[in-house]
This record gives structure tokens, C-alpha cells and sequence, in this order.
């Protein structure tokens, strides 16, 4: 077996010898494209002896993972420090991750060198891409702030995806996936081959849909893939347009609960500690919803206690079914990419990218100028609060080019980048079901009576680098690597947010932003090679720039300011032969990190502000040895503290005239930020059959700042269990896939994510007020499992 020594934790393939007397032209053209393929991801990955933590994911198992219908997360989580969660509990739809505790818009994301994170969110959304995996030839992840990259910057990892290089022969894939919950995922795959010896046509479509496990979160999503590519003597041309799409059911308030016995009885349940250990249920109170009887919030239940659907009923006489969000994206990217020479090789793409999308939500008796507007009834009398389906949705559309250029002999291998992108995009927000019988209006501008917001957005991102590493010796290399980028954002318009004057009036939270950003991120380290043994130290340094949320959910806190952060990586790995073994060491010291202080927005968003000082730091182990032939066993281990120096929180308080109290805390640790993440797997294969056992374990996670383990989530250990059989045909078809995947064998209940609300109920010193709070649980299904056959031709 060949070891995956840059840290994948799984060999999972077994490569069958290919005839000596194979056509040799066939390999050629082969081998021709793989390596043009490669030049095209170069300019943003990390090499073989870069002074960084990378782990490498392979075709196979990419493409094994897709038929699973869940969202790459969910394959990363099996590298070192990664962390996966999906809001309907299965994995599939809406989806999450972290990387060494930072959220998805630290993590920068590229598709064959092309920036995916939404510019203003500076995140990706994983809901509509669950079949990528079926399209791509390798995937890596960059741990820390990595080599420099194209787009936002990477204050956690940097993920850069290649698309598969078209085969040169004529190839059909089928596939049927079924499990738990009605999950389903179909697709196919197919490539012309070489026509005319120079054209490929290639292509893709794969759909996911379930009912979910969370109540209210069924739902379709998929992915699309169209190529052309013309293959020269040293050059390549290619068009790719890579679309994705979903309509589903959204759970983010997860499955609630309060620390006070009435709001957990109200649900059968004695208490929170209670409800944790007899399962979480699949309770979504934006789909099943609490009633409103005069006096309290009650869960509606059958005469045998039993939860039942409860569905609102509006002015109209229509009945509220869900939340939904329906999103769908379309990227185009046409590449060049030309090798003159054996030390030369260039690359340049243009791209375009539209989104648009959109989700519509329930609010129960809301008041007309929360929505900017003002209501008087069919009497002229004046109409405070009504229920209402609200619309919140935006477009987008990015597009730019990316050029680089390599230079390699025996001594160096220099890479050096240009990536121009601009950004436009637009914010609306709709009152979709008007209630009957009352005329409404708006408040501040006179948009069509049922809009009650709108802004435009423009984000220009410029960049430039250089990266060398030099051969000193043939045990040393020394690397550099120097990035300038400039941002540019505005945004004008009116934002979802209206505020009360002292005479009773309203006016809207105007946005006027213009905000010009310019970092210089610079990257050094050395590298030691000898035999087996690897080790290398590097300082990288970045900047970089507020999300969009940071200037419109910041309340009354200051202008947000950009983030900085210093990473020291220190790493050692020895390959043995049948065994390999790695120790990664970092420190990552952050200036003015965004974190949460305890606020949130009218929808539970937990607001931001910078923090002067703030940490993490950490070791990664990975190990895998492979004692036999058909047996592997590997693991890793993330173990890291994540710490805040002088963090003030804000906790509101109902009883006291400023409304929120402030607690000062010297040190805390950083919400969602478990401090050991383990890994183990063992696979067994034998000809045509192949075994993988995976448990993993994620230690408790604070909920906020205030490192208090009531408010937080318990550790937890799951695993799971893939079988598959390969079948060689000699006909028609080449081989048939059988395959079986087993998640949480053991049936465990368990929460990956969640949030938590907090307050004080009067204004009383802190010992004599015990703090309410509420918790809402992410949870994770019990036992699933789900069949695939997959056909070959």
C-alpha cells in the first residue's frame, strides 16, 4: 500500500497493474493531461515540501464519498482538526464545518484555482454541492493560513478542489444510492473520449433528496457538470460550467429547550440535563412551531403526548408549511494552460458566476414596523401586529480572471499569480402572504407595499504573489512566499432593520459603507528531507477584511476592523515504508479576531466585535501503518487550546435600565472550538473487497465565551462502518460497484453544533439571579445506512 504521507488518514484504493503491452500513445496522452491538469491548481496549492500541514484526498475516494449524497464536510472531517455538522441531522442539505475552530468564512475555498467563497459572506455554501465530490480529482486542505491563494483570506484553511482531468476514452457511469429517511441520491458521469485527437465533450448530473431526520428539513439538492476541452501538443483549453442547486427544509433554530423546568415539561421532559440523554428528538420549532395560548408558549401534543404537526393558519386561509431555503449557482470557467518548455508553464482562466436565492419564513404576530411598514384595517383603525411569511433573499454575480506562471529546474520552482475578481450583488427582503382586509404601507421609502428593504453591493479583490522554493542543498529547501491584496467594498441601500424614535416614529438602518482594505501577507520557512525523515518550521502572516455581517448585525458596537493574524507552524514526519507517522505544531496569534460577545440580532445571529488578543494553538497527529497487505489502520489527533485574553461579554438583562449587563473575564476559551478531535479508521481489502471502520471523538464545546459548561455541548463519539464489493464484467460493462455505508453504528444521541440565548430576569447582583438561558441543539441521527450500485461502462 502506498502511504498517504501529507496527512489522509486512508489508503482506499487498490490500483490494478496496467499490461505492459497497454497502448503506449493512450498513456502519453494520459500522463499529458494529468500534468497540465496540475498546473492548473498549482498557483494555490501547496507542493510536496512545503513548510505547511496539508492533507490530500484522492480521486477514488472522492468519488466513493459522492454516492454517500452528503456534503464534502462531512469527507474532511476525517482529516486532522475538522469538524462537520448538518442542520437535518443526516448530512445532506444544509452544512457546516470548521477547521482548527474557525468558521467557514475563514476557510478559503477554490475550484480549480477560482475563488467559491461568496465574496460578502466570505463563506461557501456546502447545502448544493453534495455530488462535487463525483467531479473532482483531488481535493487539499492547508491547515492555519497555508500558501497564498485567490480570494478571501484564510484565517483557518484553505481547501482548494480540482476538477478531474476528462478521460481520453469513451467512459459511462450510473448510479443509484437508497437509505434512512428516504435519502436517494442518482446520477451519472460520462466523457466522449478523445474525438477528432483533440476533443473531449465530458459531462455530469447528480441529485440528493430525503425527508431528513429533523422534522420539516426534506428537501432536493444537486449538482450539474458540462465540459469542452481541446488538447494540444504542449497546451490545453477547456470550458467547465459547474451549476448547483437546492430547495430544502431548514432547521437552523435546531431543537430548543430552556434551563427552567416549565419550558422543558411543556415537552414531557424533566430537565435540560434530561433531554440530552434520552435523545433529542427531531422537534423543529420552525416547522412544527410553538402555539401562543394568551399566557405561554406550548408545544402542540396528541392525547398520548405525543408531538404533533402544527400548521398556522393565515389571513388568507392558507396553512404555513416550512421554512425553506431555495438557492441555485452557476460557475463558468474557461482555462488556458500552456507548458512551452519543461522549466515553463502558464496558466490563465476567466470566470462568471451567478447565484440567486432566497428563504421564506414564518413570524408569528410581528409587528408592522419591525417591517418598516405602517397598517391601518378596512375601518381606517390603526393595525399593530399581525403574522406574517417574510421573503429574504439576494443575487449575485462574480466574475474576474486569474493568471500564473511557473518556473522550475533542479534548483528552483517559483510560482508567481495575478487574481483580479469583482462583485455585485443585491439584498431584498418581501412580505410574501399580505394579510387580508388591511392596507399597508411603507414607512421610510416607497418601495412596492410589500418590500421592506433592499441594498446593493460592490466587492473589488485584487491580488498579486510570488512563491519560491529554492533547493539549498539536497536535504534543505528554503521557501518564500509574498502576497499583496487590495479590497474595495461598498454597500448603499436600506438594510432589514428599522429603529423606534423618541416620538414614537421609525427609521431604517441606513447602509453607507465604503471601506478600502490593502494587505501585505508574507510566508516564509525551511524544509529538511533525508531518507524518511521530513521537518520543516514556517511563519506565515495575513490580514483580512469584515465580513458583511460585521457591518450590519454589530449593533452599537464600533466599526468593525480588519483581522491579523501571525501562524508558526513547527512539523516532523517519518515514512517508513509500511508505516508513516507526523507531529504538527502551530501557534496562531490573532489581532482584532471578530468573536461573539453574546448579542444577537432580531434572528438569533450571535453578533461580532474585535478582540485586541486571542490564540490557538495546538498539536496534529497522524499515523497509519499497514501490517499486512490487506489491513491498514491509521488515525489522527487534534488537540489545541483556543483562548481570548480580556474578553468583556454582554448578557442582556429584562430587569435593568441599560438592558444587557457586562461580565469582564482575564481569560476564556473561544466558542466552538472542541479541544481534541481524534480519528481512527481501519481498512481491510482483499481483491474486490474493501472494509473501512471509522470512529471519531469531538470533546465538549462552549457555546459563547464564557467557557461555562451549562451552556455547552457534550463530548461525543460516533462510528461508522463502509462496505463495498467490486464486480469485473468482460462485456459491455467494465465492473459493478456494490456498495454499503452504516453511520452511527451505535445509535448514539448527540448534538455537533448548536447556540445558546441567555439573560438575566432582574436587575440583582449575579449571585442572587441565576442566568436563564436557552439552548438549541444541532442534532446529529441515530443508526442509518444507505445501499449504492454503481455501473460502469
Amino acid at each position: 500500500m502506498k502511504h498517504l504521507i501529507s496527512g489522509t488518514p486512508l489508503v482506499l484504493a487498490l490500483v490494478g497493474a496496467i499490461p505492459a503491452q497497454a497502448q503506449a500513445q493512450s498513456v502519453s496522452d494520459s500522463l499529458k493531461q494529468t500534468t497540465l491538469q496540475e498546473v492548473v491548481v498549482k498557483g494555490v496549492r501547496a507542493q510536496h515540501d512545503a513548510p505547511f500541514a496539508v492533507a490530500n484526498i484522492g480521486k477514488k475516494e472522492l468519488n466513493t464519498f459522492s454516492k454517500t449524497g452528503r456534503e464534502l464536510p462531512f469527507l474532511f472531517a476525517n482529516t486532522p482538526g475538522v469538524l462537520a455538522w448538518g442542520e437535518n441531522g443526516l448530512g445532506t442539505g444544509t452544512v457546516y464545518m470548521r477547521v482548527r475552530g474557525a468558521a467557514g468564512s475563514r476557510i478559503n475555498v477554490t475550484l480549480d484555482g477560482v475563488a467559491l467563497n461568496s465574496p460578502e459572506d466570505q463563506t461557501v455554501f456546502w447545502a448544493n454541492m453534495n455530488s462535487y465530490g463525483s467531479l473532482l480529482g483531488s481535493a487539499q486542505i492547508q491547515r492555519g493560513i497555508g500558501t497564498s491563494t485567490n480570494g478571501d483570506g484564510a484565517f483557518g484553511g484553505t481547501i482548494s478542489l480540482a476538477t478531474a482531468a476528462p478521460s481520453l476514452k469513451p467512459t459511462l457511469e450510473l448510479t443509484g444510492s437508497y437509505g434512512t429517511y428516504n435519502t436517494y441520491n442518482t446520477g451519472l458521469n460520462f466523457s466522449t473520449g478523445l474525438l477528432f485527437n483533440h476533443l473531449i465533450f465530458d459531462g455530469a448530473f447528480h441529485h440528493t433528496g430525503t425527508d431528513g431526520f429533523v422534522h420539516g428539513t426534506d428537501g432536493n439538492s444537486g449538482s450539474f457538470y458540462g465540459g469542452l476541452t481541446w488538447l494540444g501538443d504542449n497546451f490545453q483549453i477547456r470550458y467547465k460550467n459547474i451549476g448547483n442547486y437546492e430547495h430544502t427544509g431548514q432547521a437552523w433554530s435546531g431543537v430548543t429547550a430552556g434551563n427552567d423546568d416549565a419550558s422543558l415539561m411543556d415537552q414531557g421532559i424533566g430537565t435540560y440535563k434530561d433531554m440530552y440523554e434520552h435523545g433529542l428528538g427531531r422537534f423543529n420549532s420552525l416547522y412544527e412551531g410553538m402555539v401562543f395560548d394568551e399566557d405561554n408558549w406550548m408545544f402542540p401534543q396528541d392525547e398520548a403526548g405525543n408531538f404533533q404537526t402544527f400548521r398556522y393558519k393565515l389571513a388568507d386561509g392558507s396553512y404555513w408549511n416550512k421554512t425553506t431555503d431555495n438557492f441555485t449557482q452557476d460557475h463558468n470557467i474557461l482555462s488556458f494552460t500552456w507548458q512551452p518548455s519543461t522549466h515553463w508553464t502558464h496558466n490563465a482562466a476567466l470566470h462568471y458566476t451567478y447565484g440567486y436565492g432566497y428563504y421564506k419564513e414564518f413570524r408569528y404576530n410581528n409587528k408592522f414596523a419591525k417591517f418598516g411598514m405602517y397598517a391601518n384595517d378596512t375601518n381606517g383603525n390603526f393595525v399593530e401586529r399581525h403574522d406574517f411569511i417574510r421573503r429574504k433573499g439576494l443575487t449575485q454575480h462574480t466574475y474576474g480572471v486569474v493568471y500564473n506562471v511557473n518556473y522550475k529546474d533542479e534548483l528552483w520552482d517559483v510560482v508567481g499569480g495575478v487574481n483580479l475578481q469583482q462583485f455585485r450583488g443585491n439584498h431584498f427582503g418581501y412580505v410574501d402572504v399580505v394579510p387580508t382586509g388591511v392596507a399597508i404601507a411603507n414607512i421610510v421609502k416607497p418601495y412596492a407595499s410589500n418590500q421592506y428593504y433592499d441594498s446593493d453591493a460592490h466587492k473589488f479583490d485584487y491580488s498579486a504573489f510570488v512563491k519560491a522554493t529554492e533547493h539549498l542543498t539536497s536535504w534543505w529547501d528554503a521557501f518564500l512566499d509574498l502576497q499583496y491584496r487590495h479590497v474595495h467594498y461598498k454597500t448603499t441601500g436600506v438594510n432589514d432593520k428599522f429603529y423606534k424614535n423618541a416620538d414614537g416614529t421609525y427609521y431604517n438602518h441606513a447602509l453607507d459603507i465604503h471601506e478600502d482594505y490593502n494587505f501585505f501577507n508574507p510566508k516564509a520557512g525551511f524544509v529538511f528531507h533525508l531518507g524518511g525523515h521530513r521537518a520543516y518550521i514556517s511563519v506565515a502572516y495575513a490580514g483580512r477584511e469584515p465580513e458583511r455581517n460585521n457591518f450590519t448585525d454589530n449593533g452599537s458596537y464600533p466599526a468593525p476592523k480588519s483581522e491579523h493574524l501571525t501562524d508558526t507552524e513547527l512539523g516532523y514526519e517519518y515514512n517508513g515504508g509500511n508505516w508513516h507517522a507526523g507531529v504538527n505544531l502551530y501557534y496562531m496569534d490573532y489581532k482584532d479576531q471578530l468573536v461573539q460577545t453574546g448579542q444577537q440580532s432580531d434572528i438569533g445571529e450571535n453578533l461580532t466585535t474585535n478582540i485586541d488578543k486571542s490564540y490557538r494553538m495546538g498539536a496534529e497527529i497522524t499515523a497509519d501503518w499497514s501490517p499486512l497487505s490487506w489491513l491498514t489502520v491509521a488515525g489522527n489527533a487534534a488537540v489545541s487550546q483556543n483562548r481570548i485574553k480580556d474578553f468583556t461579554e454582554y448578557v442582556d438583562d429584562w430587569g435593568a435600565a441599560s438592558h444587557y449587563r457586562t461580565i469582564h473575564y482575564d481569560k476564556s476559551t473561544l466558542a466552538f472550538s472542541p479541544s481534541v478531535i481524534l480519528n481512527g479508521f481501519a481498512n481491510f481489502h482483499y481483491r474486490g473487497f474493501e472494509a473501512v471502520w471509522h470512529t471519531n471523538f469531538v470533546s465538549r464545546q462552549y457555546l459563547d465565551n464564557s467557557e461555562n459548561k451549562q451552556r455547552s455541548l457534550p463530548c461525543f463519539s460516533q462510528s461508522d462502518l463502509n462496505l463495498s464489493y467490486t464486480l469485473p464484467m468482460k462485456k459491455v460493462m467494465k465492473e459493478v460497484v456494490f456498495g454499503l455505508t452504516m453511520n452511527n453504528l451505535f445509535d448514539r444521541h448527540y448534538a455537533a453544533s448548536g447556540w445558546v440565548y441567555s439573560a438575566y430576569q432582574k436587575a440583582t447582583d449575579k449571585d442572587d439571579d441565576p442566568r436563564y438561558y436557552q439552548i438549541g441543539f444541532v442534532p446529529m441521527a441515530g443508526f442509518t445506512m444507505m445501499g449504492n450500485i454503481t455501473l460502469r461502462f
